[in-house]
């Protein structure tokens, strides 16, 4: 049997519990009504496993009675009378799960749901003793580089973080939500409303999950700085008449940190967007301000310096935020290259200590805390620019980043989910990076084989029939020497200057196109057994079965196209295509039609015309070939 996470205790018992109809969950008085919605969840659970629809009930019991008894404790002495702690028994009698608070209860339920997912209506005699390492648990999912989720999706991804006991979710924002006075800049974005995210907050407390702004307050504000209104606000000389560019959309755009307009626009921006939250936490972001000195203020920069100029407008933004009474966040990379500013920030900012590679080391995290400023270690599940996320890379990052965070008293985990270049990469993709981190924020000395790790997975979350499901996955993560960035990189290698896009060509040039046509025949055997596979996925799942398998199909694609792009771009002969060029311009379009549809059943329209419209230049120049 799995659980993940890893409960501190458990011990099998002999014996088992059978569950039937005339079973009930038991709310003990002690519970409150903000324990119905849990129960609601178990009664949801038992019926889509068994199909027994039980009462829901409440007594003044103090042991169950061939029920299902949920309870609180109040002894502290014990790890599950602790904040977020619980205890599972399972014997012959019936089920008690015990918590010194509705999270406790929760997340002893969201425990139980495992068990009856594996086992049905027969469920081994135990005990379970258990609590969390970590206080914050987060998942971060971006909503702002060219997909904007539905609320529905926002709420699934709510109840999925949730079951794996994740407690913290934020939302990347730069330009994706409808600030009242900007329709300038969210016009054409299909962006959040003020009314769906108060709905999401809601949702999220009743999960106990809280929901935190982010909200990008210095860099990456290309629409805002593109803007006919403020585009006198950037670093940088903005040209309204430069085609669009993904690399640009990336790299640029930083406030000019002279103009005192700057902190007005991003504080118009917080009096609107604050108040929509119940946390007390705000994440200004601040990060990868890569412009900063090199136009507008470079005389500033010959005099001060860029950690200067930095830390002087970040503590600004960090000023404005405490009006309304927040524990600040933001990301650290840019203040980490100038290390002798972080005297400078309040010991009561956080910093989010971001590192996404497999050979990331400790020593950010190492200067940050000897600091003195509270930290969350950030890794990622690495989906950024892939049709399928690169997992042994996330799930090594994760490893680490996890252990520097204990090693150095991190307060919490931050999982990152980046969509960089559009978010070509689909929500499910991400699902089993999220899982991991989850696992191992709450038990860091959780399960890290990766093996073991990968059936749990493959069974907790997609049906005990879909044991390989994980398997498949990361060997067609493995599959793309060739990737969505690379692409973006060729059609747009005429938009930038030499010196900036020679160093992209000439790697995506130099890809082995050995290696790639071995990676497309591999694909194609992977998308075949991902359609195999797909009747034994269990219903809930089907969406993400259906991504897992144009994503499969999009590798394929991705692979087939460098092939071209090599022999008849780069002019290498010698490359011998698996496809040809208008066969495969054809394959690419019925693709296309494919996932624009599975993109709307997630997400809303958003940017999806940009996807779009790198596959109709794809297809033109594969059309044109002569």
């Amino acid at each position: 049997m799995f659980l993940l996470p890893n409960p501190l205790k458990l011990e099998m018992k002999e014996g088992a519990f059978f569950l039937d109809r005339r079973c009930e969950i038991v709310l003990n008085t002690s519970c409150d009504f903000k324990d119905m919605e849990t129960a609601r969840l178990l009664k949801k659970e038992i019926e889509s496993v068994t199909g027994f629809n039980i009462l829901i009930n409440r007594a003044f019991a103090e042991k169950p009675l061939n029920n299902i008894l949920l309870k609180r404790c109040s002894n502290k002495q014990e790890i599950y009378g602790e904040k977020e702690g619980y205890k599972i028994i399972i014997n012959e009698d019936g089920i008690e799960i015990c918590a010194g608070d509705n999270a406790g209860l929760f997340y002893g339920v969201q425990t139980l749901r495992q068990v009856i997912r594996q086992n049905a209506a027969e469920l081994p005699a135990l005990i379970i003793e258990d609590k969390p390492y970590f206080k914050n648990r987060g998942f971060y999912h971006d909503v702002t580089r060219g997909k904007v989720p539905t609320l529905e999706t926002l709420k699934e991804l709510v109840d999925r973080a949730s079951f794996y006991k994740i407690n913290h979710l934020e939302l990347y924002i730069e330009h994706s939500f409808a600030f009242k006075n900007l329709s300038e800049i969210w016009m054409d974005k299909d962006p959040l409303t003020a009314e769906e995210i108060l709905e999401l907050d809601e949702y999220c407390i009743k999960r106990h999950v809280e929901l935190v702004p982010s909200l990008s307050t210095f860099g990456h504000l290309y629409e805002l700085l593109t803007s006919r209104s403020y585009a006198h606000l950037c670093e940088l000389e903005v040209d309204m008449n430069k085609p669009y560019s993904w690399m640009d959309r990336m790299r640029h755009h930083t406030l000019d940190v002279s103009n005192e307009e700057s902190i007005k626009i991003i504080e118009d921006m917080l009096a609107e967007f604050v108040p929509l939250f119940s946390s007390k936490k705000f994440n200004i972001c601040c990060d990868e301000t890569f412009d900063l000195g090199k136009g507008k203020n470079s005389h500033k920069l010959e005099q001060l310096g860029s950690g200067r100029l930095y830390v002087d407008f970040l503590n600004k933004v960090i000023k404005a935020m405490y009006k309304y009474d927040k524990e600040v966040m933001f990301w650290g990379d840019i203040i980490l290259k100038h290390p002798e500013y972080l005297s400078e920030i309040s010991k009561d900012v956080t910093c989010l200590n971001w590192g996404y590679h497999a050979g990331v080391t400790e020593d950010d995290t190492r200067t940050v805390a000897e600091s003195g400023l509270p930290q969350y270690v950030c890794p990622s599940v690495t989906g950024w620019n892939r049709m399928m996320n690169e997992m042994d890379n996330a799930f090594i990052n994760i490893i680490k980043m996890v252990e520097y965070g204990k090693k150095y008293n991190a307060v919490g985990v931050l999982n990152t989910d980046w969509g960089d270049f559009g978010h070509v990469n689909l929500f499910g993709n991400s699902m089993p990076g999220m899982i991991f981190a989850a696992s191992l924020t709450w038990n860091p000395e959780g399960e890290k084989d990766i093996e073991i790790a990968d059936e749990a997975i493959s069974t907790l979350e997609y049906g005990k029939d879909s044991k390989g499901m994980m398997k498949l996955l990361r060997e067609l993560s493995r599959q793309q020497p060739f990737h969505w960035s690379f692409l973006t990189f060729w059609k747009e290698r005429e938009l930038h200057e030499s010196e900036y896009i020679a160093p992209w060509m000439e790697r995506v040039r130099n890809i082995d196109h050995i290696a790639v046509t071995k990676a497309y025949h591999k694909a194609v055997e992977l998308e075949k057994e991902l359609i195999k596979i797909a009747k034994d996925v269990s219903l809930d799942r089907r969406i993400d079965m259906e991504e897992f398998i144009i994503s499969a199909e999009g590798v394929v694609i991705m692979e087939a196209l460098f092939l071209a792009i090599k022999k008849y771009s780069f002019g290498f002969e010698e490359v011998e295509l698996v496809m040809e060029p208008k066969a495969l311009a054809t394959k690419i379009e019925y693709w296309l039609a494919d996932y624009c549809n599975l993109w709307r059943k997630r997400n809303k329209e958003s940017e999806l015309q940009r996807i779009k419209e790198t596959f109709i230049y794809v297809t033109n120049f594969l059309r044109d070939i002569k």
